[in-house]
């Protein structure tokens, strides 16, 4: 039987995951399938209520793949509860009665060492060679640092420039080519092309405007559906994003919980689990910097360490009387909600921002 894979939903990180499957092990990878409600729905549906909405949404994509061929279903195995999802997920799903393989690409132990172990044990006479494999995952490792980068660079400047949509044409065009992409000098070719690109792009940007950061844990923060496109209306409505949470971040920090600690700046001293001590330490950055006028920490429903984090987060918006806004996620979650709440914060921001340029004028 034709093996045929899927990563789950996750931004766009499932394409330089399905170049590694493709090139290690030879293994077609199917594009997961769009989160729409229905994806929601039937996750949620045979997961239980307690569990984190990443943890629905997530079945969701397997259940859509597996209907559309899928047949080796692919999860990280680090983090926080994820460590335990493919575990559940297979349980469940076998539950229902798909047949499938689940392979979990690494423990806790992140690693490209534990990574290569498991696909060789998963394709003894498939996997290439140790050295074929380094080259193909420092390839990958590439390919995500130059989305990061040139993601970064959208969010910074697309709310002002002139040609709506032209750094969103430029990314999306850069990821077309990026998947086919199978040397890593080629890969340091095409992210200058399309930085070139970028750079190129006319941009009018005001004497005033906002900046928002945005914290909280992993998946809601990188899946767009997780947080209803929030990064999307604020560029929309003229606000610069300052996003520093992504895989090329996690791959430095997401284990150093030390040193997310070393940089919070005094307001925890202890590991909250999952990726809270992160959260913490980015907020920190952001507001002490002065890199922002306002923090919005989103959270999956039922997330604990970034509950934990929350009273943290609020003594540090209190300290540097830069406004926090707390929203939480979950299957019900609908944009209108969410996009009222933006609007609201972004017009307070904006007082508060005429406020202050009015006292110092006095």
């Amino acid at each position: 039987m034709k093996k045929i894979g899927v990563f789950p939903k996750m931004g766009d990180y499932t394409l330089p995951i399905n170049i590694l499957m493709e090139q290690a092990i030879g293994y077609q990878m199917m594009v997961c399938p769009p989160i729409t409600a229905r994806t929601v729905e039937i996750g949620a549906k045979h997961s239980p209520d307690t569990v984190c909405t990443p943890f629905k949404v997530t079945l969701g994509n397997f259940i859509e793949a597996l209907e559309k061929g899928a047949n080796m279903l692919f999860m990280p195995g680090f983090g926080c509860r994820l460590g335990f999802y493919d575990m559940l997920h297979e349980k469940i799903l076998k539950g229902l009665g798909y047949e499938f393989q689940m392979v979990a690409l690494c423990d806790y132990i992140a690693s490209p060492h534990r990574v290569f172990k498991t696909l060789q044990e998963l394709e003894p006479d498939a996997c290439v060679s140790r050295e074929k494999f380094d080259e193909i995952f420092a390839l990958v490792a590439q390919i995500v640092v130059d989305m990061d980068e040139l993601a970064e660079q959208l969010r910074r400047n697309s709310a002002f420039e002139v040609l709506k949509g032209s750094h969103e044409k430029i990314y999306q065009s850069y990821l077309k080519e990026a998947r086919k992409l199978i040397d890593i000098k080629d890969a340091f070719k095409l992210c200058e092309k399309y930085k070139v690109q970028m750079n190129d792009i006319e941009i009018k940007r005001p004497e005033k405007y906002l900046r928002i950061g945005i914290v909280g844990d992993s998946y809601t923060v990188i899946e767009p559906h997780g947080n209803c496109e929030m990064v999307k209306w604020l560029i929309d409505n003229k606000v610069e994003v300052v996003k520093p949470t992504d895989l090329t971040y996690y791959a430095e920090h997401i284990f150093d919980v030390p040193g997310s600690i070393a940089n919070s700046g005094g307001y925890v001293k202890y590991a909250l689990g999952g990726n809270a001590n992160s959260t913490i330490a980015q907020a920190y950055k952001m507001v002490n910097e002065k890199l922002v006028d306002g923090v919005i920490h989103i959270k999956a429903a039922t997330c604990s360490p970034e509950i934990s984090a929350m009273t943290i987060l609020q003594d540090i918006s209190n300290d540097f009387e830069i406004p926090f806004m707390y929203m939480t996620f979950d299957t019900e979650t609908g944009e209108a909600g969410v996009h009222t709440r933006l609007e609201a914060f972004c017009d307070m921001l904006s007082m508060k921002s005429a406020i202050k340029q009015k006292k110092k004028a006095v």
